[in-house]
């Protein structure tokens, strides 16, 4: 007679009460239905291109392998879509949205529009973009590159720094912050697009510039007179701050702080800009399901975007629309999602505070 000791005993109880879960993610199947992508922007854009790309490969590595399509849904930088995708998405793992830095800065600047909370999507993968401030090297008095740091810096002080955008409540916020947090006078050309703070900056008429890493690289690379002065590097999975891959001689922002003033960057000053960086380059895209979605279904869909981007026709796409960077996934998405949405009240009150002191404006 087979005697069961304790340890037995435990053990079919636990397998016992697993049994539910792994027997649902084994019986997932998504064969016969269809899969609807959202988009919140018009078809041939950036965030349009990497979800196609993405698409292409997906119905391959889902369970059951579901036709794929792309819905458009423009409005609102995407905000349109993502009230949309909050109220009516099914969780059986027939629609995911691909969101973008303007789908979640609203929610990290508190705005009325966003009438969705991303903290409780769950995150599939999520695409990091690059980003670098750059100027006209003899106008801001910096060789740039990581050449040195605190010549550089001593240089920005001393000029008379233009710089163009939007809003100041737009991405380019971060870079408000960042020159604040070095005690740069920047005289700040407002109401300019991106493409038009380009042109301006193409002409002259500012010296300064933000971009993605990429698109600097394509427009400015080979131009001995524009320098990249900082990039705001990248998160890996351990959460420590990398430098950009495809500017690996350029200072991350924390180094180019430390190495003009001495000491690290620290207060709430930068905990706001931890806050935009993870917004604007972690989570420049993210790929996610709706609220309520089962675990088995995310692992499935994690599973399958891995696949997917080592998948050798996508991974030699991939770098001309996000660059070098490395894709992350699940939990580590879902981190940078929380960092890249939650600003903590402290934070929030010196940001307005900052706000209202500089530019006349509030997150409120």
């Amino acid at each position: 007679m087979m005697k069961f000791t304790k340890r037995m005993v435990l053990g079919m109880m636990a397998a016992t009460m697993l049994s539910p879960a792994v027997a649902a993610a084994e019986d997932f199947s998504l064969e016969g239905e269809t899969v609807t992508w959202i988009v919140g922007f018009k078809e041939g854009g950036g965030t349009d291109r990497l979800t196609r790309l993405l698409q292409s490969k997906l119905s391959e590595h889902l369970p059951g392998n579901p036709k794929v399509i792309v819905l458009n849904k423009p409005g609102g930088g995407s905000v349109t879509a993502a009230n949309a995708f909050e109220k009516v998405a099914p969780t059986d793992g027939t629609m995911l949205i691909m969101a973008s830095t303007s789908t979640f800065l609203p929610v990290l600047l508190g705005a009325s529009v966003a009438e969705y909370n991303p903290n409780g999507w769950e995150a599939v993968a999520g695409f990091a973009r690059g980003a670098t401030m750059f100027g006209i090297s003899d106008q801001i008095g910096a060789k740039g590159n990581g050449a040195d740091p605190k010549a550089d810096y001593a240089g920005l002080k001393d000029s008379s720094i233009r710089f163009g955008l939007e809003t100041p409540i737009s991405a380019e916020m971060l870079d408000l912050v960042a020159m604040n947090l070095l005690d740069v006078d920047a005289r700040v050309l407002f109401g300019l697009s991106s493409k038009e703070a380009e042109g301006a900056f193409q002409r002259g008429e500012t010296n300064m510039n933000t971009d993605n890493t990429r698109s600097y690289l394509k427009d400015f690379g080979e131009d001995p007179k524009v320098v990249p002065v900082w990039t705001y590097g990248v998160i890996d999975e351990a959460g420590n701050l990398q430098r950009d891959p495809d500017l690996p001689d350029v200072p991350t922002f924390p180094e180019f702080y430390e190495a003009a003033t001495g000491k690290a960057p620290e207060g709430l000053g930068y905990k706001l800009q931890q806050n935009l960086m993870n917004a604007k380059v972690m989570i420049s895209k993210a790929v996610i399901l709706p609220k309520g979605t089962p675990e088995h279904i995310q692992a499935a869909y994690v599973d399958a975007l891995k696949a997917v981007v080592a998948d050798p026709d996508v991974a030699a796409k991939l770098p001309r629309e996000v660059g070098s960077m490395p894709v992350n996934f699940g939990e580590a998405t879902q981190r940078a999602i929380e960092l890249g949405t939650a600003m903590e009240p402290e934070v929030r009150q010196w940001a307005n505070e900052f706000l209202q002191a500089n530019y006349d404006s509030s997150l409120d």
